[in-house]
């Protein structure tokens, strides 16, 4: 060992006098492996004190500073960030090193995870997330899942794999971002005027003053469905016209139809039951379906108004009880909504829905869902589809994602359509306003 044993007591002397202590048997072990690997030189030692003596990052960066100052030896960045160790696969090795070619690396998992649907409104996070779960990437981190008899060696493994994953982490979202970037189409204004312009533009690329107008149309949009329901309603309640009583009645006037006669009135009247799926997969999207949520519930009493993930929460008190301003503190508080592992799963969710008693009065309630159907490659029970067509009178169904990737990936779509009264695609003012317009209830009344 070139360092002395006294000289590294009073480094971790001067250490702890700058406030950074290490305990004696992790200086003890340090001495051991220093004596016991037989290093070239100094510099070399300093590089494995500078390795081995921290636990985390802020420890190492102010042991840089203090070994510069007690040593005179600058530790330059990215200076043997990676330690060679024997138990290490050789394939994985380049010159002694790790192989830090992380761009071709990044490229291989990428090609080898698939079809990746860049056009879904999810973050690029999501698909770092998807492609860490993939065997190929579970695989190519898997050299460092190994034990050593030194816990020193031990020390820098876990040092090594938390720089490699982090490196290779990074390259993957660079990689993302770039292939994101070309299959992004780009927003051209036509030569409408900007109030149209607005309104046909994709929720997800607008700006916050954008937002903020569309949230606001928005809003009166959900006041405009509150009032299409309540005439419905209102309209179901008096019962259907009793024809025979009416002309038997009118034979006392002359055969004049003066007096009509309905049919008794329905126990309860109809329920609007409202759904967002608020799953990564639907970004901003969400923000829009809460805030149309938020116009029929505070025009509306009769409603019941759901967000799910991987099961389902009522928040039909929340909203009544929000402003406008705050609607986006439900999307800030998204773990609260987390049933499970926080992947969207529909199957879970319209389960709860269906066994949610204060939500079926009668089977002439109406259901609209805002969501993509995005099912992480769950499977959907036909017996719950059947159900939920059965459950409710008519179901509207708004899907912000781009109508030719329905169906494809872990799109369960396919399941849904069939039970819709209406669906349609929904990723911008203008298509949200011909959906709810569209709407009319009194058209289904039977």
């Amino acid at each position: 060992m070139i360092l002395k044993t006294d000289q590294l007591l009073r480094f971790s002397q001067f250490c702890k006098e700058n406030e950074l202590f290490f305990s004696s048997d992790r200086l003890s072990d340090l001495i051991i492996f220093l004596k016991k690997n037989e290093l070239d030189n100094q510099d070399t030692e300093i590089n494995f004190l500078y390795h081995l003596l921290p636990t985390n990052k802020l420890e190492k960066e102010r042991l840089k500073d203090l070994i510069n100052e007690f040593f005179g030896y600058s530790i330059s960045a990215g200076q043997e960030e990676f330690l060679h160790l024997d138990g290490y696969k050789l394939d994985t090795m380049t010159d002694g090193q790790i192989n830090m070619d992380f761009k071709n690396i990044s490229d291989d998992l990428l090609n080898n995870f698939g079809d990746i649907d860049f056009s879904r409104p999810v973050s690029n996070v999501y698909w770092l997330n998807q492609i860490k779960k993939s065997q190929n990437y579970i695989d190519e981190i898997a050299f460092f899942d190994i034990e050593f008899n030194s816990a020193l060696d031990s020390i820098v493994n876990n040092q090594n794999k938390e720089t490699y994953v982090e490196m290779l982490d990074l390259a993957l979202l660079e990689r993302i971002q770039e292939l994101r970037n070309q299959f992004k189409e780009a927003y051209v204004p036509s030569d409408l005027s900007k109030k149209e312009d607005l309104q046909e533009k994709d929720f997800l690329f607008t700006d916050s003053d954008e937002r903020n107008k569309l949230l606001k149309e928005t809003r009166q949009l959900g006041l405009i469905l509150a009032n299409k329901f309540i005439r419905y309603s209102n309209s179901s309640s008096k019962g259907k016209l009793n024809f025979r009583k009416t002309i038997r009645k009118s034979l006392q006037s002359g055969g004049s139809l003066y007096k009509t006669v309905f049919k008794p009135q329905i126990r309860k009247k109809p329920r609007l039951i409202l759904l967002c799926d608020i799953s990564g997969s639907m970004a901003l999207y969400s923000l829009f379906g809460l805030t149309l949520l938020f116009g029929v519930v505070q025009r509306f009493r009769s409603v019941k108004a759901f967000v799910f993930i991987d099961g389902l929460t009522e928040i039909t008190k929340d909203l009544q009880r929000l402003k406008v301003n705050n609607i986006k503190s439900i999307l800030n508080s998204w773990n609260d909504y987390v049933k499970v592992d926080g992947h969207s799963d529909y199957q879970k969710s319209f389960d709860d829905l269906l066994a949610s008693k204060s939500v079926f009065n009668s089977n002439s309630n109406s259901l609209l869902v805002i969501g993509d159907a995005r099912n992480n490659y769950r499977s959907i029970d036909k017996n719950t589809i059947y159900r939920l067509s059965k459950s409710f009178k008519d179901i509207y169904w708004m899907n912000p994602e781009r109508s030719q990737y329905w169906n494809t990936g872990d799109s369960r779509f396919m399941e849904f359509q069939n039970i819709c009264e209406h669906y349609s695609e929904v990723r911008n003012f203008m298509q949200l306003k011909k959906f709810i317009m569209k709407i009319n209830f009194k058209k289904v009344i039977k």
